[in-house]
């Protein structure tokens, strides 16, 4: 198993392996709508642009660098590069940090303003 790799191409890219916690998750949403008519007969509409996935990465001690990066990446909306496995770097998702909040806004006991602690939860673009 390679790296988790999350950055700009051609720019940098930060290496999230040994941050991500155990509860990474991920999913995949599918628009799709089922509709059952008064006859009984069920009809099932998948709109093909509808599809996106969504990941969620739960890191711990993370650097102040790092955290500044992927703070900016959130505020300015930028598209990303995620790699779940860097020993088959042709294989990735172009993403973008989401959500409402910022992806770090704690400390890791006892290292105050030295290692944070947050989630990142990224979709597809």
């Amino acid at each position: 198993m390679g790296s988790i790799l999350l950055g700009i191409p051609n720019s940098g890219y930060i290496v999230l392996s040994d941050l991500a916690g155990y509860a990474y998750s991920f999913n995949h949403t599918i628009d799709k709508k089922e509709i059952r008519t008064k006859g009984g007969t069920l009809f099932t509409y998948v709109t093909a642009d509808g599809n996106f996935s969504k990941f969620t990465l739960p890191l711990t001690y993370v650097g102040s660098s790092d955290v500044s990066i992927i703070n900016s990446w959130f505020n300015t909306a930028t598209n990303l590069r995620y790699i779940e496995d860097n020993a088959f770097p042709n294989s990735y998702y172009t993403v973008r940090i989401t959500g409402k909040d910022e992806p770090f806004r704690g400390f890791n006991k006892p290292y105050f303003r030295q290692f944070y602690k947050g989630s990142v939860v990224i979709e597809t673009v």
